[in-house]
């Protein structure tokens, strides 16, 4: 299947220079045929929650991708809610380019970025996102909403995007100081982001709907809270695709129907799972899904898995929703990844005791200068307090910036280091 995922991925590489259009129907051509085989033939090692994940996230990355024209471009951290009660997709960077690379076409669009002055040490992520702008593989989406939380690109791409469609953008500032005085601020600009939408769109905000909406939230994230004190003494089927997947329904996709109906099911399965075996890994940052040496050495291994993802866990907060732009602003401001490093380095820890984990893996994906640079920190810290940790650098987007003999070496030698404490 892979070899043939390869020679497609290569085939929309030569077109998107010469007939960008063609490339954009003959990917979404190539992510719907996929859709049919998620729903006719899925992975039978995956669990029925995670069978759903899949389609879920197949499905609005076709919708969103198909449809650009109703799409608003976002930040992955950015509460969607307000959007979603429009009846309008999202797009962002680090799930599409995610399905770009899934299709191996990331390759063009990162050069077609950096041959329009990108740098090389931008993150790949961003450098796809704006490769398929500039390509004109990805049309233009309705306009643009970005947050400030922890990622300078988001900032340098949203504002070069916004140039680039001459579309309008809507920038959403969250203080560093995790206080009442910031959720209010926040909460404020969140309701001139409707106000922007009512707007660029001619319609005008339902406030029931995006109550229906902040219900569905707080429930989902009770549910995936509850998941989390499940996890500590089972073990499910997992691969580090689904992993991925789930930052979908963490982050925009938080809300909808869909998602409250995977966690259901995910807590459901959690409930009648067997006990854990085998060694136990928390992640922390995108995972590369693509490597080889990960898919084999982590998925659906009941001897050593990865049971958590910080990017999954940053915004498991409480909320009311009876006041659903205070609860956004509340995600935001008490993000995990909000402000110093030391915050997602205390969430880590207390998530990799939470879930029991034998250690951490801490990876260094491609030019994000915040995961980077707390590396060290975090190691040290998680160590002392009992958790091994491995750093490990590589690109989650870009296959070019990867080294799957380094990534194998470093991971056996951690896992058997792990093996060998447990005995």
């Amino acid at each position: 299947m892979s070899d043939l995922v390869e020679k497609f991925g290569q085939h929309i590489d030569k077109k998107i220079a010469r007939n960008p259009e063609t490339a954009r129907k003959e990917l979404l051509f190539g992510y719907r045929a996929f859709d049919l085989k998620l729903k006719y033939a899925p992975d039978k090692r995956l669990s029925p929650s995670r069978r759903l994940l899949a389609d879920i996230c197949m499905k609005e990355h076709i919708r969103s991708f198909a449809n650009a024209g109703n799409s608003a471009l976002v930040s992955v951290f950015l509460p969607c809610e307000i959007v979603r009660a429009f009846g309008m997709s999202t797009i962002f960077a680090e799930g599409f380019s995610g399905y770009m690379t899934g299709a191996y076409a990331e390759k063009a669009f990162v050069e077609a970025a950096e041959n329009a002055g990108i740098a090389e040490t931008y993150c790949s992520y961003h450098k796809i996102l704006m490769g398929a702008a500039f390509s004109g593989v990805l049309p233009k989406p309705k306009f643009i909403i970005n947050t400030s939380l922890i990622c300078d690109a988001n900032n340098l791409t949203f504002r070069a995007l916004a140039d680039y469609y001459k579309v309008p953008q809507f920038y959403v500032d969250v203080p560093t100081t995790a206080d009442g005085d910031s959720i209010d601020y926040v909460a404020g600009q969140l309701r001139e982001m409707t106000a922007f939408i009512e707007d660029n769109t001619g319609k005008k905000l339902d406030m029931d709907v995006l109550k229906q909406y902040a219900y569905r939230t707080k429930e989902t994230l009770d549910n995936f809270r509850e998941c989390l004190e499940l996890k500590r003494n089972v073990t499910i089927p997992n691969d580090i695709t689904s992993e991925m997947y789930e930052v979908f329904l963490t982050h925009p996709l938080l809300g909808t129907e869909d998602t409250l109906k995977y966690s259901r099911m995910l807590r459901d399965e959690l409930k009648a799972a067997p006990k854990k075996s085998g060694i136990r890994l928390l992640w922390m940052h995108t995972i590369p899904y693509f490597q080889a040496p990960l898919r084999d050495r982590l998925n659906f291994n009941d001897k050593c898995q990865i049971v958590g993802c910080d990017m999954n866990i940053e915004n498991l907060i409480d909320t009311d929703p009876e006041k659903p732009y205070e609860s956004m602003a509340k995600r935001l401001v008490e993000s995990g990844f909000n402000g110093s490093s030391e915050n997602r380095i205390e969430m880590s820890l207390r998530a990799a005791r939470e879930l029991d984990v034998d250690g951490v893996i801490y990876f260094c994906h491609w030019g994000c200068k915040q995961t980077m640079g707390a590396a060290v920190n975090a190691k040290r810290h998680l160590e002392e307090n009992g958790f091994p940790t491995l750093i490990l650098n590589g690109d989650g987007g870009d296959r070019r910036n990867t080294s799957d003999g380094q990534i194998l070496t470093r991971l056996d030698a951690f896992i058997e280091m792990l093996e060998d404490t447990k005995k």
